[in-house]
């Protein structure tokens, strides 16, 4: 059963809050962690930091990081679907500069990752709404800040001795990146993607993790999602060819992956696509 959303819970420091669907882009001014319920999905709209709008689906179990200063739009469905934890900059560093140390380094952005602590808090959250309970300033600010430390080791480059760290270098992950790119209809393994850049499997896996959000498997299968979303979008190919031209070896699997990390079987991603554009060119030819 879905939980009931919450009421806004706010404190000096820290917000819960069900997920508003947003017209327009916004600029955060406060860190943003978007943890979508079982069943829910959150369409989010954005800009590459050389101005290329982009979109990404998050749905369980991935989570979503938006620092303060981030400018974009976000769906979900259905409205209120979605827990939204709301940190204030200025908590986090206070809880940075107490349990590490050193000043706050800035977030990294992850409109779509898999963090099983994040989702841990969530779902203790919304244990607490089945129960008929509105978490409260006394459960929250606790909580928030064990996540404020999390955040900036994972996402800010600080490890637990406090030393700041790097993750996987650019050049690196660039190449990697072209690797997958090129070769995204075979199987991609993480030691053919270690052996890329001459790394061990774990430690190609680990900076991959800390330089992307996302361990190098799942980055594979969201890679094959959004080239099958382009080809489904873009051309006519039966299922089963699209399907073997993103990597999987049956359309059985194909769809099911697909459903699970969209919320859309991909005959219905692609009815959709033809009715949005359809009634797009509908709009212009009438002005």
């Amino acid at each position: 059963m879905t939980p009931a959303m919450p009421e806004e819970v706010e404190v000096t420091q820290c917000a819960l809050l069900p997920l508003a669907n947003e017209e327009t882009e916004r600029r955060r001014d406060a860190i943003e962690i978007l943890i979508p319920t079982e069943g829910a999905a959150v369409d989010i709209a954005y800009r590459t930091d050389d101005g290329e709008e982009r979109k990404t689906f998050l749905r369980a179990p991935l989570v979503a990081l938006i620092p303060d200063g981030r400018i974009c739009r976000v769906q979900c469905r259905p409205p209120g679907g979605t827990l939204l934890l709301r940190i204030a900059p200025d908590f986090l560093a206070q809880q940075t500069r107490a349990a590490l140390g050193v000043a706050v380094p800035r977030l990294a952005t992850r409109y779509s990752t898999l963090d099983p602590f994040v989702r841990e808090v969530g779902n203790a959250l919304q244990e607490e709404l089945r129960s008929g309970l509105q978490p409260n300033a006394a459960y929250l600010e606790p909580l928030v800040r064990v996540l404020a430390v999390h955040l900036v080791r994972h996402y800010g480059g600080v490890a637990s001795s406090g030393v700041l760290g790097t993750g996987l270098p650019q050049h690196k992950l660039r190449r990697v990146q072209a690797f997958i790119d090129e070769h995204i209809t075979e199987p991609l393994h993480v030691a053919q993607l270690a052996t890329e850049v001459h790394m061990s499997s774990f430690h190609f896996a680990r900076m991959f993790k800390q330089a992307t959000g996302q361990p190098p498997h799942l980055y594979v299968v969201m890679q094959r999602v959004e080239r099958a979303k382009s080809l489904l979008s873009a051309s006519d190919l039966a299922l089963i060819d699209v399907a073997a031209q993103v990597g999987f070896r049956t359309q059985g699997h194909f769809c099911g992956v697909f459903l699970r990390y969209t919320g859309f079987t991909p005959r219905t991603f692609r009815l959709d696509t033809c009715t949005a554009l359809s009634s797009s060119v509908a709009r212009n030819f009438a002005t």
